[in-house]
């Protein structure tokens, strides 16, 4: 009986991309850190998203199986692309919802070095991009797949010119090309956050409006008892990310607008989870409102509804 297979984890993975972002977003350069996550990146096994087309026919047996896959490709807001890997199950999650069910491929360093190589246009990969993203940028990717996943040898830079090129005409230190480098990879994570961050806006759901027309009739049903009211207004309204719900009164001098407040708060809380704040049609705060809305509700000439 074959053995099961076990599930992707790469904890040393994980733990040294913690470690080597927390240098990225400290503006550091630590060599050693940047090795081990190198190190553990090219030890690692990936899941990656994908759609997989078998032949229509079983092969038989012994026959070699030609199988075209398609991977998913992620595109930040400059048109840079990006595989996205994933280094377990629960990061994987992330990329789809509950009831989805993708077909997933298992790819090791020098898999995704042979597709990045071929593929031109794409700019790197992106691990767990829906968690605690880090990118390995395609120049990186390439220069270690092309000694065979050895990072002994591989520059953590491109070379330096010569030191007999004068010194004012020599191009930048090994330093600053690193530091070019890490600044690539922290541009290229803030891209990527960028892009998530307008996908989940584009693909949300619009809220529910609040206003609705068992609210309205609540509202108009308070209001008739005060017989100062003449007309009155309402919109959402959000500040320093509260939403409420302002509604303008237009009514007779001296009103007592409080009252008419604590009356719609008390007797319409049931119609709306979101707080009421009453005031007067003439102040500031209603201007946009009064001007670009029409009354919800407005007493009739006799006093009648």
């Amino acid at each position: 009986m074959p053995e099961a297979m076990k599930p992707i984890t790469n904890p040393v993975l994980v733990d040294a991309m913690a470690t080597f972002k927390l240098d990225l977003a400290n503006h550091e350069t630590n060599r050693e850190h940047e090795k081990a996550f190198l190190q553990a990146a090219v030890e690692a096994k990936y899941l990656l998203p994908a759609m997989v087309e078998r032949p229509d026919e079983p092969p038989k047996e012994g026959e070699q199986v030609k199988m075209r896959v398609a991977f998913q490709i992620m595109t930040n807001a400059k048109g840079d692309k990006f595989l996205p890997a994933f280094t377990d199950e629960i990061e994987l999650r992330k990329n789809r919802k509950p009831e989805d069910t993708p077909q997933i491929v298992v790819m090791n360093f020098m898999d995704i070095y042979r597709f990045i190589k071929g593929n031109e246009p794409i700019t790197g990969v992106v691990i767990n991009p829906f968690g605690s993203a880090l990118c390995l940028v395609r120049q990186q990717v390439v220069a270690i797949g092309d000694r065979g996943g050895d990072l002994e040898g591989v520059p953590m830079a491109p070379p330096v010119r010569p030191s007999s090129v004068p010194s004012a005409q020599q191009g930048p230190t090994a330093e600053e090309i690193q530091a070019a480098q890490q600044d690539a990879i922290r541009q290229a994570m803030a891209d990527l956050e960028a892009a998530k961050a307008a996908a989940a806006d584009e693909n949300a759901e619009p809220e529910a409006s609040p206003i609705t027309d068992e609210l309205i009739d609540a509202l108009k049903g308070c209001l008739k008892k005060f017989k100062y009211v003449k007309k009155a207004y309402i919109k959402e309204e959000r500040e320093n990310d509260e939403r409420y719900l302002l509604v303008a009164l237009e009514a007779d001098e001296n009103s007592d607008l409080n009252a008419v407040g604590e009356a719609v708060s008390t007797s319409c809380a049931d119609y709306a989870d979101l707080a009421f704040e009453c005031v007067p049609a003439s102040s500031i705060r209603a201007k946009t409102l009064v001007s670009e809305e029409k009354p919800f509700y407005e007493k009739k000439r006799f006093g009648l509804f």
